[in-house]
C-alpha cells in the first residue's frame, strides 16, 4: 500500500557526462545520436586490451577548481559538484530562499573511490610512501560530502552504493524521505569515475567490456546481435526534488514529478542477472506509483550492450508488459554515454525529464543486426516524436540489485 503524503517534484538538473557538462549541450548531443566514446590516450592505459572509454568533456578541473583544492578531491567529486552547480541554478537555490539546514544530500558513488585511490596504493606499493590524502579521496561520501561542505546543506547526508543502480536507488530514498515528510528539498543521483589502469583492467579481465578498439564511437551496441559489451564511462547527475508544496511556496520551476520506485534483488548471482529480479523491480515501481501497464509510454532501458544484460531485460519487459511491451518505445543510452556505474542511472533519468518536457525519445545508436532474443520496440532510426506522460527507467546491478523509477508530466491540482 502506498504511504505517499507529499507529491515529489523536480526542480532543477546537471549533468557532467561524455557528452557535454551542461544540460543543453547534453541533451542536443544525446538527441542527435552524437557518441561520446573515444579511446582512452596515455601510457597508464597502453598495456590494457581494450583501450576505450567515456571520459566527460568540458568538465576540466582546471576551470572549476584551484590546484589544492582539485588535489584533495576525487575526479568523481569533481563531477558531482560541476552537476550540482548547475542544478541549483536551475532550481534558484542561489537566492536565499531556501534552508540550507534543511538540505538534505543524498548522492551515491561505486566506484570512484577505487580508482582514485589508485596512484596513492601503487605509489605505497612501489615506493613505500603514504599519503593523508588516501583515505578522504578514496571515500564514496566525497562527492555527497564535498557538496554538503562547498554549500553549507546541512540536513541528512549519505552515500548509496549499489553498483550500477547506485543513482535510481539513490532518488528512490531521497523520494521516499520527501514524500514522507521528514525533508521538504533534497539534492540526489550520483558520480562516478573508473579511469585508473587497476580499475579500467578488472573491468577488461572481467570480459564485460567491448574490444571494439578499432572505432571506440560505435563499439557499444545495445540489443544487437553483434554486441561484444558495454563500454567505461565517467559522469554525473544531479536532480533537486521537492515536495511540491515547498517548490510551490518558493516558485521554484517544476519539471516533473516522481511518481514510483521499485527495488528488488536476485538473490542469485553476482554477475548474471535473473529475469525475475528486474522484472520485480519494475512491478512494485508500478504498484508504487498506482499506475497500470498501459499508463507507460517509454520505457528508458539499462541496456549496457552486453550479450546477457540485453536479453535478460528484455524478457523481464516481456514478462510485466506481456503482449503490450511490444507496443512500447524503448531506448538505452550508453552507447552514447558509456557506463559510468553509479551515474548512468542519474543522467538517464536526467534525459527522461527532458524527455517529458520536449516530447521526443532519444534513440539507442550502434544498433546493427537484429537479435531475435530481443525483439522489442527499440528506438534505433534516430530521435523519436511521441507523446509521453509517464515514463519508466530501469537500473539493474552486479550483485543482484535492482531499482526502477517511474516519472511523469506534472500536473497542478486545481485545489492546491
Amino acid at each position: 500500500m502506498s504511504r505517499k503524503t507529499e507529491r515529489v517534484v523536480v526542480t532543477g538538473m546537471g549533468v557532467a557526462s561524455p557528452l557535454g557538462c551542461d544540460l543543453t549541450e547534453f541533451w542536443n548531443n544525446l538527441l542527435a545520436g552524437q557518441s561520446g566514446v573515444g579511446s582512452l590516450d596515455g601510457t597508464m592505459f597502453s598495456d590494457l586490451p581494450s583501450r576505450i572509454g567515456a571520459v566527460a568533456h568540458g568538465c576540466e578541473e582546471s576551470e572549476h577548481f584551484k590546484g589544492k583544492e582539485a588535489r584533495r578531491m576525487s575526479r568523481s567529486s569533481q563531477l558531482g559538484l560541476v552537476a550540482t552547480d548547475q542544478a541549483m541554478e536551475q532550481a534558484c537555490m542561489q537566492n536565499g530562499n531556501v534552508n540550507r539546514a534543511e538540505v538534505g544530500i543524498v548522492v551515491g558513488s561505486s566506484i570512484g573511490g577505487y580508482s582514485a585511490s589508485d596512484p596513492y596504493f601503487k605509489s605505497f606499493y612501489l615506493q613505500n610512501r603514504l599519503s593523508p590524502f588516501t583515505i578522504p579521496i578514496s571515500m564514496n561520501v566525497g562527492p555527497g560530502a564535498n557538496i554538503s561542505i562547498r554549500h553549507g546543506f546541512q540536513g541528512p547526508l549519505m552515500n548509496v552504493d549499489a553498483a550500477c543502480s547506485t543513482a535510481a536507488h539513490s532518488i528512490g530514498y531521497a523520494f521516499n524521505m520527501i514524500r514522507s515528510g521528514m525533508l521538504d528539498i533534497a539534492l540526489t543521483g550520483a558520480a562516478d569515475s573508473p579511469f585508473s589502469p587497476a580499475v579500467a583492467g578488472a573491468w577488461v579481465a572481467l570480459r564485460a567490456v567491448s574490444t571494439r578498439t578499432e572505432n571506440p564511437a560505435e563499439a557499444c551496441r545495445p540489443f544487437s546481435a553483434d554486441r561484444d559489451g558495454m563500454v567505461l564511462g565517467e559522469g554525473a547527475g544531479i536532480l533537486v526534488l521537492e515536495s511540491e508544496s515547498h517548490a510551490l511556496k518558493r516558485g521554484a520551476p517544476i519539471f516533473a514529478e516522481i511518481k514510483g520506485y521499485g527495488a528488488s534483488a536476485d538473490s542469485s548471482h553476482l554477475t548474471q542477472p535473473t529475469k525475475a529480479g528486474p522484472a520485480q523491480a519494475m512491478q512494485r515501481a508500478l504498484a508504487d506509483a498506482d499506475l497500470r501497464l498501459e499508463d507507460i509510454d517509454y520505457i528508458n532501458a539499462h541496456a549496457t550492450g552486453t550479450e546477457w544484460n540485453d536479453k535478460n531485460e528484455t524478457a523481464a519487459i516481456k514478462e510485466v508488459f506481456g503482449e503490450q511491451a511490444y507496443g512500447i518505445p524503448v531506448a538505452g543510452n550508453k552507447a552514447a554515454l558509456g557506463h559510468s556505474i553509479a551515474g548512468s542511472g542519474a543522467l538517464e533519468l536526467i534525459g527522461c525529464v527532458l524527455s517529458l518536457r520536449d516530447q521526443v525519445i532519444p534513440p539507442t545508436i550502434n544498433y546493427k543486426v537484429r537479435d531475435p532474443e530481443c525483439d522489442l520496440e527499440y528506438v534505433t532510426e534516430g530521435k523519436r516524436n511521441a507523446k509521453l506522460k509517464n515514463i519508466m527507467s530501469n537500473s539493474f546491478a552486479f550483485g543482484g540489485s535492482n531499482a526502477v523509477l517511474i516519472i511523469g508530466k506534472y500536473e497542478q491540482d486545481p485545489q492546491t
